[in-house]
């Protein structure tokens, strides 16, 4: 069973074209999943309930959220992974796309600028806090992709992965905390994953909570299953829906949240098209 196509939720964030938006308090039925796109198709986010009962009490059916981003200088992907119910990942999401979203910067924010959006989505999952007992945390991982450059956050254990002509890697973008644990701006700058790289135009950018990469069945690792994915794919929501597909086909017990961005052009375009290229 492929996942179900769905129409951008009836958010704020997801008012704008550009942008999309699922949450996972909108997918809580059984088996309950589906992809959505961004209007020019170029970015492309997947949600999933999961199809097996989770092994671990939970508070909320879907506690994943995810987001994206077409934006004219860069492309804007980000996934949460909420822990102890659905309040921090969704507040962490909503959060990003209101700080970044309205025109996301090109891969070039200083690292006291990362921080400080770190810091500030940190907050924002703080203020919304019921009591100070309140434990909802939440993962993150933001993505901002350019032609030709790749930067990026993470908190948690979701995972980034590039995929380039069949190959893909998983940079470090995970930490041990999470978002909600409260730390301060000295241990935020000491441990916050974080990171920047100069990718290819052809290549594939795709983030994922931990619902897809511990349920993958026979896959020799989950970097190959997320190249097989992009391999089969000719856009980015074919591959958020291959991505859903496979954690199906492995059993997931698990909320699964993916974010995908495709090539910057497609192949047979040539190159002038991507105005920053090295020629």
């Amino acid at each position: 069973m492929m996942p179900r196509d769905a129409d951008r939720i009836a958010d704020p964030s997801a008012a704008d074209a550009r942008h999309v938006v699922l949450l996972g308090r909108d997918h809580v039925g059984q088996a309950a999943a589906a992809t959505a796109a961004s209007a020019d198709g170029t970015v492309a986010v997947g949600i999933a309930r999961g199809w097996r009962p989770k092994r671990y009490p939970c508070i909320d059916p879907n506690e994943d959220a995810v987001g994206g981003v077409a934006g004219g200088r860069a492309q804007l992907l980000v996934v949460a992974d909420g822990h102890n119910g659905l309040a921090a990942s969704h507040r962490a999401v909503q959060a990003v796309i209101e700080l970044l979203g309205a025109d996301p910067r090109p891969a070039d924010l200083t690292d006291d600028e990362l921080i400080a959006v770190a810091l500030r989505v940190e907050r924002q999952v703080a203020v919304g806090a019921r009591s100070k007992d309140d434990r909802s945390r939440t993962t993150l991982v933001v993505a901002l992709r350019t032609p030709t450059g790749l930067q990026w956050l993470g908190i948690g254990d979701s995972t980034l992965f590039i995929v380039d002509e069949g190959r893909a890697w998983r940079p470090t973008a995970r930490t041990r905390w999470f978002l909600g644990d409260r730390l301060d701006a000295a241990a935020m700058r000491r441990s916050l994953a974080r990171g920047r790289k100069r990718i290819p135009a052809a290549a594939w950018v795709v983030l994922a909570t931990d619902g897809y990469t511990d349920f993958l069945g026979a896959a020799p690792s989950a970097a190959a299953a997320v190249a097989d994915a992009v391999a089969d794919s000719d856009d980015p929501r074919r591959a958020a829906g291959a991505l859903l597909e496979q954690a199906r086909r492995g059993g997931a017990g698990d909320n699964v949240g993916v974010a995908v961005s495709g090539p910057w052009y497609k192949a047979h375009d040539g190159l002038h098209n991507v105005p920053d290229h090295d020629r």
